[in-house]
């Protein structure tokens, strides 16, 4: 049993720091401070792009800190 709660909050910390780099990026692709958005190719889909990178951050954190919590 113990070994469970060990490997969720391995997951958990996994999770929430992927969800947190997809958030990362997003802002660095709005912004544009590295050329991102020419190396991608990506100006004129970018307000869909944002979107998915924004909510894909999100659900990470949470579900994250949800396995970092459980019990």
């Amino acid at each position: 049993m113990k070994l469970r709660g060990a490997v969720f909050k391995i997951v958990g910390v996994t999770q929430s720091v992927i969800g947190a780099l997809a958030v990362i990026f997003a802002y660095l692709l709005y912004f544009d401070y590295f050329g991102l958005q020419d190396l991608l190719n990506i100006s004129g889909d970018l307000p869909l792009y944002l979107l998915v990178l924004i909510l894909f951050g999100l659900f990470s954190i949470i579900s994250g800190f949800c396995f970092i919590c459980e019990k």
